[in-house]
């Protein structure tokens, strides 16, 4: 196609109508209705799994005329715009996604009855997306969900428990609520402490919240609920590209095993 072709087609695509007051307020206003679409396939192709996986993704843009654009150091490409999605933990089938806009949209959109426990935009996106991703709550009928660590907050995983979802993450030792008595000062594994070492710590008002930490080549802080916390084994690699078994929580195994639902996207 040639350029000036595309350039006179992308002129008059249009989606949605630019006079609508929404679209003074809502940064993706010019695909909202295609989202709205997306979404409703998404959900209407698949099964609600008992198994998600959410985390954040990005589209690839770094056009300055781009009112979503975010910067994200982690990800393959560092500038486009952010999306929350929920996928299949089994199968990354992806069942649900958000397009990031800002803290203060999603608040000034929440209503009475979609209060969230946390008001940080990561752990409060997990609460709304896992809500509208799920079928209306029944007896007997459990689901889980893994986040990584700027997901997970102690105030969230009580608030999806009561909505019958286990949680299962890796956690900021500095988030509200989580247990001070398993915080390790040190950044990286001591000489001293060999791979493996775990503690734990449970909740006392809700028992079926626990935190561990993890001895790898650095303290890595976990937060579940209903999660296994037996110990088995798992093989770490060392500098020199051998492997050693050292022992670890089942948790991890999960955590790792779920944990990519997400990422194949990128």
């Amino acid at each position: 196609m040639a350029r000036n072709r595309f350039a006179h087609i992308m002129q008059h695509l249009h989606f949605t109508n630019n006079a609508h007051p929404k679209s003074f307020t809502d940064r993706a206003w010019k695909v909202r209705s295609v989202l709205d679409t997306l979404q409703k396939r998404f959900a209407a192709g698949y099964k609600v799994p008992p198994v998600l996986a959410f985390d954040e993704a990005i589209i690839p843009s770094r056009s300055r005329y781009n009112p979503t654009r975010q910067y994200l150091k982690d990800k393959p490409h560092k500038w486009g715009t952010k999306l929350f999605m929920t996928c299949c933990a089994r199968t990354a089938y992806c069942l649900r996604l958000e397009v990031f806009c800002g803290k203060q949209q999603h608040i000034d959109e929440i209503g009475d009855d979609e209060t969230t426990a946390e008001n940080k935009s990561g752990p409060a996106a997990v609460a709304r997306n896992i809500r509208a991703v799920l079928p209306p709550q029944q007896d007997g009928v459990f689901y889980a969900v893994v986040t990584d660590r700027f997901y997970t907050s102690v105030q969230g995983a009580i608030q999806l428990l009561a909505r019958g979802v286990y949680s299962l993450g890796t956690i900021l030792a500095n988030k509200a609520g989580y247990c001070t008595e398993i915080k390790e000062k040190n950044r990286s594994r001591p000489a001293s402490i060999p791979r493996g070492p775990t503690r734990f710590a449970v909740n006392k008002a809700v028992p079926a919240i626990a935190a561990a930490v993890w001895w790898d080549n650095k303290p890595v802080q976990f937060l579940s609920t209903g999660g296994g916390r037996n110990m088995l084994t798992c093989e770490r690699r060392l500098r020199g590209g051998d492997k050693v078994t050292v022992p670890c929580p089942y948790m991890i195994r999960d955590y790792h095993r779920w944990m990519d639902g997400v990422d194949v996207h990128d």
